[in-house]
């Protein structure tokens, strides 16, 4: 039993993020080419997204300098047991799966009465470096224009069904409904 949950813990520790940093362009996040590396299991998180008042450049801390890089100018960020962060017109991407597309969500709150609740909104790239779309029929059929097959599969479903995960083909259904397009 202790050898079983000890195998359990140590794959759960190599499945996370070892390193943190940046990705300066999309062929540094393809070749895994981190800039400002941290290790993460030794050294604290020193990269502040700086999301509380929508900065335009995130801060990274190394030994006693604090160095700013605006976020139009990097392809992304890794942080310790966190996807990918991607940016667009100044809003912050996280990678939710990479498949045929590649979809992302960010946290909107939502007012709900004096409170609000967070929402999870999903965009989706057809490619990792892409516009960001909104993840919904019309932007598919506007990204693939010439895949009628996929046209009719989005008529026959709900916009929600699109970004709800698929346990059984483990993948979320806009990549599975566009996968089932392609045969």
């Amino acid at each position: 039993m202790k050898i079983i949950l000890l195998l359990l813990i140590s794959s759960t520790i190599w499945a996370q993020n070892e390193k943190s940093g940046v990705y300066l362009t999309f062929s540094d996040y393809n070749n895994n080419a981190l800039a400002f590396e941290n290790n993460c299991a030794t050294d604290k998180n020193a990269i502040k997204l700086n999301e509380l008042f929508n900065e335009p450049s995130i801060t990274i801390a190394q030994g006693n300098k604090k160095i700013k890089l605006r976020k139009d100018s990097i392809y992304g960020v890794s942080l310790c047991n966190q996807p990918l962060t991607r940016f667009q017109d100044g809003e912050h991407f996280h990678l939710a799966e990479k498949g045929l597309i590649w979809i992302f969500y960010k946290e909107v709150a939502v007012p709900e009465g004096k409170l609000s609740r967070m929402d999870r909104h999903y965009y989706f790239s057809a490619t990792g470096d892409g516009k960001l779309l909104a993840l919904n029929a019309d932007n598919l059929k506007f990204t693939f224009p010439s895949n009628h097959k996929l046209h009719d599969m989005l008529d026959l479903y709900s916009q929600n069904s699109l970004v709800q995960y698929d346990t059984f083909h483990k993948m979320y259904r806009a990549n599975h409904f566009l996968q089932e397009s392609l045969k």
